[in-house]
């Protein structure tokens, strides 16, 4: 990819509607699965020039490993259901060690595994994004304990261990790969959280699964709002992520820069919602404008270029493109998002993301690989999104027959804000 390829974004025509996935720069239509590659690798450099910025090479580069003793932890996990069981699991802290052209970087996590032996020879694996609030130390939360009750291991670090939330470009990948003036090396934060999943991959493949008895080839990446951002770039961007996971994402994830939902209204009955006029219906508040993600506090999840924008109708690309990016046959694409108390995260525009995705993974003949989970509240990947979520892994992964105790997958594709 060339700088001359593309024009700076003031340069860019005005495009209104959604970018169209199926059309390339020159004008030509995707007409078969084969157009697609070149199609997908086509929006993915568009992504990396103007928005996220590029991953660097990892030729020449190096990773190894510390684990420590494992201890057996418990821990009560409240079900939707309303139980709260004592559920086991082995915990071992663990070290990420990556090298590169004579610089070391290092960043901690957790590998979190059951107590019982893998019932398919191996371990399942789900890399955890999770939030560590300052001063505090990384533990394993109770999506990782339910994962355990369920045969999943989990590896979970905290992102900001990779790259520092702030304007600086500090953390393990600057410190590798500092953050320079030339546009091949200006990767955001966001992109930055992502690499750091995929050299916990990186450690899974080259000897750690085996260590752990984990199956690197079937695994789950998830992350929640920013967090959930970065997921959603690291599965566009590394098709090695078998199940990607963004959940409450929002703008600069799976909502649309063109999809402004404020006034909207949902509603949500089906999901138990009663408001205080005892109705069901929610009218949607103010989204997350443009002008925030390029301001002081966000605008490091980005490159240089994307803060050049100066309205959502110049960028050449919208998020159900990037989501698109995982269709492939490895890949699945689970999106989880919250209808209520949400409205900054704009539900309704994920939503639309995500019906524009699923017509890429509908032309490859890959419906299956695309699915929705809504809750009500909260903004987390809830313990009633993990039940699911494990619930149709078990089927993507292993084959596993449908029954009462799994999530039908007509059940994943119905939604609240169908013919909103």
């Amino acid at each position: 990819m060339s700088r001359e390829k593309y024009r700076e974004p003031g340069e860019l025509p005005l495009i209104e509607e959604y970018p169209d996935v199926f059309v390339f720069q020159d004008g030509r239509r995707v007409e078969t699965p084969q157009d697609w590659v070149a199609r997908r690798e086509e929006i993915k450099e568009l992504f990396a020039y103007y928005v996220y910025g590029p991953l660097p090479e990892t030729e020449g580069q190096q990773v190894r490993w510390r684990l420590e003793e494992q201890r057996v932890c418990s821990r009560a996990v409240a079900m939707p259901e309303g139980s709260s069981p004592m559920l086991n699991a082995r915990v071992m802290e663990l070290e990420a060690i990556v090298a590169y052209r004579g610089r070391e970087a290092r960043f901690p996590a957790l590998a979190v595994l059951p107590m019982e032996a893998p019932a398919h020879g191996l371990y399942p694996v789900h890399l955890e994004m999770r939030f560590v609030e300052e001063g505090k130390s990384l533990e394993a939360g109770d999506n990782a304990f339910y994962a355990a009750s369920r045969g999943y291991a989990t590896i979970c670090c905290s992102p900001t261990d990779v790259a520092a939330d702030t304007p600086g470009r500090r953390g393990a990948f600057y410190t590798l790969h500092p953050y320079a003036g030339n546009w091949r090396k200006q990767t955001g934060v966001l992109a930055a959280w992502g690499w750091g999943a995929s050299r916990l991959l990186d450690m899974l493949e080259q000897g750690l699964g085996e260590q752990l008895l984990v199956d690197p080839s079937r695994n789950i990446l998830s992350g929640v709002s920013r967090y959930g951002k970065a997921a959603l770039v690291a599965g566009a961007y590394d098709s090695r992520f078998r199940v990607v996971v963004p959940a409450c994402s929002g703008a600069g994830g799976m909502a649309l820069y063109r999809c402004c939902t404020e006034g909207r209204v949902y509603d949500l009955k089906s999901l138990g919602y009663v408001n205080e006029q005892g109705g069901t219906t929610h009218v949607t508040g103010q989204n997350e404008p443009l002008s925030c993600l390029q301001g002081e506090g966000e605008r490091h999840w980005f490159n240089d270029r994307f803060l050049k924008f100066d309205c959502v109708s110049r960028l050449p690309v919208d998020q159900h493109q990037l989501a698109a990016l995982t269709a492939d046959s490895r890949q699945y694409l689970f999106v989880v998002i919250a209808a209520h108390g949400e409205d900054w995260v704009n539900g309704g525009s994920m939503y639309a993301a995500y019906k524009e995705a699923e017509k890429v993974f509908d032309f490859l003949s890959l419906g299956s690989h695309i699915a929705i989970q809504v809750h009500l509240r909260g903004h987390a990947l809830l313990m009633e999104d993990m039940v699911k979520l494990l619930d149709y892994c078990d089927v993507q992964m292993y084959g596993a027959e449908w029954n009462r105790q799994h999530t039908r997958p007509e059940q994943l594709k119905t939604c609240v804000y169908d013919g909103q």
